[in-house]
């Protein structure tokens, strides 16, 4: 698919003091396609591919990422309880499979924490390198965020964005992005991003998700890793996914070859196609249980 798919057409929804806005299509079971941070669009490929036909899928647009904006600081906790409303709102009762990417695999679980019978399955897509998911080789990012921040306090949005994402998602990221959103798409991304610099580095940094908070989670996981990480980020990248795994042991990795952390804009028909296999067999797991069994559990 290319930046010239057809216009997508968002809905609005008014949560507490915040607006959120999502899209949906298709039947089935319900798929949450919840996006990372810095801009909105990551998941717009994945939720038009054929592979997710068959399903209910919700694409949000997190509080922050539209035209209006929050008043006040938003905890990743409150993210997800947007997306709990929506869920309720759309349809009362049933439970969601979360597919999160970067900060929204840490809204996922917080929320799978705080409403375990909402949420059926987790599938994560390289959960950000804070809190819990910290690790020896997180220190590849320390040096990217001073200059990062400096930037963004100075004014200049723009350059803030060119640095981050050339640290999380190498040199090549522009062109990825141009490829599937055009010219216009990456404006977009970068006018968003002020939102992710002003507000949401910190809320992932606030993060109390831990060790404590991971022992509570039941659902099954899906941990999909980018198998062409930028030189300075492999071993990040490898042991994010081993500490999800020591932290989760119910979760399984998936490594998705030739992509690194924009792995949903490379290469989306392996990402949907990847947690499409994820969800039927958890829906066949939940048929099998009579349709009552925990989040977890077979």
């Amino acid at each position: 698919m290319s930046a010239q798919s057809q216009s997508v057409r968002w809905q609005h929804l008014a949560v507490d003091d915040v607006v959120i806005e999502f899209t949906e299509r298709g039947r089935g079971d319900l798929i949450f396609l919840v996006h990372a941070g810095v801009f909105s669009d990551w998941f717009r490929f994945v939720g038009e591919s054929h592979h997710l036909d068959r399903f209910r899928v919700v694409r949000l647009r997190r509080a922050g990422y539209g035209q209006i904006q929050p008043t006040r600081h938003l905890p990743l906790a409150d993210h997800g309880r947007h997306a709990a409303a929506l869920a309720e709102h759309l349809c009362d009762g049933e439970r969601i499979h979360w597919v999160g990417h970067s900060s929204s695999c840490q809204i996922g679980l917080e929320l799978a924490v705080e409403r375990p019978m909402l949420v059926g399955s987790l599938t994560l897509l390289e959960p950000a390198a804070a809190g819990a998911f910290q690790v020896p080789a997180s220190a590849a990012l320390a040096p990217l965020l001073d200059p990062v921040m400096a930037a963004f306090q100075s004014g200049d949005v723009t350059k803030a964005f060119d640095s981050f994402m050339r640290g999380v998602c190498g040199e090549g990221y522009r062109e990825i992005i141009e490829a599937r959103l055009g010219t216009s798409g990456l404006e977009q991304a970068i006018r968003e991003s002020a939102f992710f610099f002003r507000d949401e580095i910190r809320a992932v940094l606030e993060s109390p998700f831990g060790p404590v908070e991971a022992a509570k989670i039941r659902q099954p996981v899906l941990c999909i890793e980018g198998g062409a990480q930028p030189p300075h980020l492999a071993s990040m990248s490898r042991q994010i996914s081993e500490r999800t795994v020591a932290l989760l042991p119910q979760a399984e990795v998936m490594i998705i070859p030739g992509v690194n952390h924009a792995l949903p804009l490379q290469d989306p028909e392996a990402v949907a196609k990847a947690v499409a296999s994820f969800v039927d067999a958890r829906s066949e797991r939940s048929l099998a249980a009579g349709g009552d069994a925990e989040p977890g559990k077979p």
